[in-house]
C-alpha cells in the first residue's frame, strides 16, 4: 500500500491473521477489502496515510466494512438504493436483527402484500420463512 511519503506498507501476517479473526465473523472479506484499500490509496495520493498510521486506518476502513456489509467494490450481491423499488422497500425485513421480531415481519408482509423483501431478493407467499435464521 502505497504511503504519504512515497514508500510501500505491506502488512504482517500476524495483523492479517488478526484482522480476519475479527472481522470475518462479520461478513467481511479481509484480503478483498485490503485490495480495494490498496486501489483507493492510489487514486487518492493526497489522502495517503503514514506507515505509523496504517494499521489504524486498515482497521478502521475494516470496522466500517463489517458495519455496512463491506466496501462498495467488494459488496457483489447487494443491490443499489435505487435499484430496489419501493414495493421492495415496503416489505424489507433484512434490518430485523431479532428472529422472533423478524418471523413476525416477514409474516406481516406476506399476509398484506403476498410478500417480503429480504434486502436482496423478494419471497412470494413462501411456505416456511425463516424458522430459526437470523
Amino acid at each position: 500500500m502505497l504511503c504519504k511519503d512515497g514508500s510501500t506498507y505491506e502488512p504482517k501476517a500476524e495483523d492479517v491473521i488478526a484482522w480476519e479473526r475479527a472481522y470475518s465473523e462479520r461478513g467481511v472479506k479481509v484480503q478483498q477489502e485490503l485490495l480495494s484499500m490498496e486501489s483507493w490509496l492510489d487514486a487518492n495520493p493526497a489522502k495517503r496515510k503514514t506507515k505509523v498510521g496504517m494499521k489504524r486506518f486498515i482497521d478502521s476502513w475494516l470496522k466500517r466494512a463489517a458495519e455496512s456489509g463491506g466496501s462498495p467494490m467488494v459488496k457483489s450481491k447487494s443491490q443499489s438504493s435505487r435499484a430496489i423499488s419501493v414495493e421492495d422497500k415496503l416489505a424489507d425485513v433484512s434490518w430485523v436483527e431479532n428472529v422472533e421480531a423478524k418471523n413476525r415481519a416477514i409474516n406481516y408482509f406476506i399476509g398484506k402484500y403476498g410478500y417480503y423483501f429480504d434486502g436482496t431478493v423478494r419471497h412470494e407467499n413462501p411456505k416456511n420463512p425463516v424458522q430459526g435464521k437470523t
